[in-house]
């Protein structure tokens, strides 16, 4: 009974520090409490309980090393003028008849380029959100179809923090994981592209009334130069280079262009890839270009940290094995990846953030993936077509909450419209049972 009132009142406080803008990591820290203070009450030592939380939070520093190097990769990217010229570019070969589709197939390759979903919605899902403003376009069509294109490169990016955050849960290495789950990615960016067509018909940009591509253009040298930064990424990637030795090539090599052809000084460089990119407050794209640094993600980095250390508690209370127990007579792969499915909602609703709903859901079911004999990347695989793409269907979860606030409109009209979301969750079920009926 004390467990159950335990995550009756964390699930209390988590949805009320989400719901009142308090950040996140007060809620998880307030819920690391009290379920201390219960496996204290369950007969556990404060050493004991230090020793669950340690090698809960271990877990972690692997995601943590990826976020410092995503931050400082984020301010090179920015100071040499990768970042403007991939929205810059993007912008000019857009076709205002197919507003709504290229709005998620851009959002799709900067999320792809960047590894993180609130990168992309706070740089070119700004900008689209601004199109959208003045092209009379349904709003939350559009900031579906970006929300949509922001989770493709969070599950499948090398330089994703949510995929090293998979990788490392499961066990498995990163680019034979992201090999498989671009696989089961393609069908559903297909389905959703063909939705977003269709939408795309009935929402046309019939005026573009802002001029932020001349800003752009004003504001840096816009050249292929510019973008060598973010072409050695995906080139080093597609030879399965090292992840954290190529966004280090590739901060190098942004900092090389930042000097030789932005003309920024070292001095400037340092600073931003210290403290972050930062444009004069009387610069009109002050609100746009902006972000990245080496401390960018302490905050995403906290929350991490004590998602693990909660994870390691609940571990040595036995709630996860207990859980997991609940699903024992689920054999097939397709009725474990609906407890997945499942499980990841409890979470993702529960944690109020992507990071725990993966921690979590990972650690209830891979003992029961391993008792029914499949593979770490087949759990990786499952986490990466539930927990990650859930948690953004969650209205008060941040990994919808906060991209709905950046773009200004609520999170439960855009949901809807997110079909790249929901249509992995189906299409991946589907394709499971269709391949249980061929055997």
């Amino acid at each position: 009974m004390i467990i159950l009132m335990s995550f009756i009142i964390s699930f209390s406080i988590l949805i009320f520090v989400v719901l009142n803008g308090i950040h996140i990591a007060f809620g998880l820290l307030a819920s690391y409490l009290i379920f201390a203070f219960v496996s204290r009450v369950k007969g556990k030592s404060f050493n004991e309980i230090k020793t669950l939380s340690w090698e809960g939070s271990k877990r972690s520093f692997v995601v943590l090393k990826i976020f410092v190097l995503i931050g400082l990769v984020t301010a090179s990217w920015m100071i040499a003028g990768t970042i403007p010229s991939m929205v810059y570019y993007s912008m000019k070969i857009m076709n205002p008849k197919f507003f709504v589709l290229f709005a998620f197939l851009a959002s799709s390759l900067v999320s792809y380029m960047l590894g993180t979903s609130l990168g992309t919605a706070s740089t070119i899902g700004v900008v689209l959100m601004i199109m959208a403003r003045g092209g009379d376009i349904n709003l939350n069509i559009t900031a579906g179809a970006i929300l949509s294109g922001c989770y493709f490169g969070d599950r499948t990016s090398p330089m994703s923090s949510c995929a090293s955050l998979v990788a490392n849960q499961s066990k498995t290495e990163l680019y034979p994981m992201l090999r498989r789950l671009r696989e089961t990615a393609v069908i559903p960016l297909i389905v959703s592209s063909i939705i977003y067509l269709f939408l795309s018909f009935n929402n046309p940009l019939t005026v573009v009334g802002n001029d932020i591509v001349s800003q752009i253009q004003a504001s840096y040298e816009i050249n292929i130069i510019a973008l060598i930064p973010a072409l050695l990424m995906l080139i080093l990637s597609g030879f399965q280079y090292d992840v954290k030795r190529s966004m280090a090539i590739s901060v190098a090599s942004g900092v090389v262009v930042a000097f030789f052809i932005q003309e920024a000084s070292l001095i400037d460089i340092l600073k931003t890839l210290i403290s972050g990119y930062k444009l004069d407050p009387t610069h009109p794209l002050v609100n746009l270009m902006k972000g990245g640094g080496l401390f960018a993600n302490l905050k995403a980095g906290i929350v991490i940290f004590i998602s693990c250390s909660l994870a390691g508690l609940l571990e040595g209370l036995e709630i996860f094995e207990k859980i997991s127990n609940l699903f024992n007579n689920f054999a097939s792969r397709s009725k474990i990846f609906i407890a997945t499915a499942l499980t990841s909602i409890v979470t993702a609703s529960f944690g109020g953030n992507q990071s725990i709903a993966i921690v979590m859901s990972s650690e209830i079911m891979k003992d029961l993936y391993k008792e029914k004999d499949y593979s770490n990347y087949d759990l990786a695989t499952d986490i990466s077509n539930t927990a990650v793409v859930i948690a953004p269907m969650i209205p008060w979860n941040i990994a919808v909450l906060i991209p709905a606030t950046t773009f200004e409109v609520d999170s439960i009209g855009i949901i809807p419209y997110a079909f790249y979301l929901s249509t992995t969750v189906i299409l991946n079920y589907l394709t499971l049972r269709v391949k249980e009926k061929n055997y």
